[in-house]
């Protein structure tokens, strides 16, 4: 494969992951919060439980096209470090764990929705509330190894070896909300209203736009003519 094949490939895997994330995580309602009692979770789950496994099809299908990616962004950092791959290594590496904490994020959910369907349903509290209580500590796991990937990333950018350095600020950002969403995750066993939801929103968007943005240039670079091409991923 050349590489001009190799970028388009692996920009398209990146657009792609863009559109399954965001039809994945907007196909249903958001999850009734943490200190909601287990027939609310219950009720929510039985209530869209079609929609709760398409969405978990969706996310595994994304978290599986991410990897792709994330190693067109180990191959255009490497290259443009000449081979040193410190941010290339942490880029990859994070983005490679990333993609399988976000498989294991979605099972509490569809744990739920496959136990909703069996003959007689469930009816034991303690097993919603274990299953939806876990699913905030999966994405509170999940939450630091995308703020290093973005962090890496944006440091990348403002370094001119990737990208552009708007691009890298909004990165960074990105990260400081993934900071936040850590301690709100972890420490909050009860609701602290809906203020405390805006850093993990903001983290989630903030990454799918560096993710689709960065995807379009390379797919662009990947057009054109190999002749002339700079050394480095940077945008034009």
């Amino acid at each position: 494969m050349d590489e001009r094949n190799w970028e388009r490939i692996g920009a398209s895997a990146g657009i792609a992951f863009v559109v399954l994330s965001l039809l994945g995580g907007f196909i249903y309602p958001q999850q009734p919060r943490v200190d909601s009692a287990a027939a609310t979770t219950l009720h929510w789950v039985h209530a869209h439980r079609t929609a709760i496994q398409t969405g978990m099809v969706l996310g595994t299908f994304a978290s599986g096209i991410f990897l792709w990616f994330v190693a067109l962004l180990r191959t255009a950092l490497s290259r443009a470090e000449r081979g040193a791959d410190r941010l290339a290594s942490i880029v990859f590496a994070s983005g490679v764990a990333g993609a399988a904490l976000g498989l294991l994020g979605g099972l509490p959910n569809l744990v739920l929705a496959y136990m909703d369907a069996q003959p007689g349903g469930l009816q034991d509290p303690a097993i919603v509330r274990m299953l939806g209580d876990l699913n905030s500590v999966l994405f509170g796991i999940l939450v630091p190894v995308s703020m290093v990937f973005l962090t890496a990333l944006g440091i990348a950018m403002l370094g001119g070896l990737i990208g552009s350095r708007w691009l890298g600020w909004v990165s960074l950002v990105a990260a400081a909300c993934n900071a936040i969403s850590v301690v709100t995750s972890l420490t909050f066993s009860t609701y602290h209203g809906a203020i405390w939801t805006i850093p993990a929103w903001a983290a989630f968007l903030g990454l799918l736009v560096v993710v689709l943005v960065l995807s379009v240039t390379m797919l662009r670079r990947a057009g054109q003519s190999t002749e002339g091409r700079p050394a480095t991923m940077a945008a034009a």
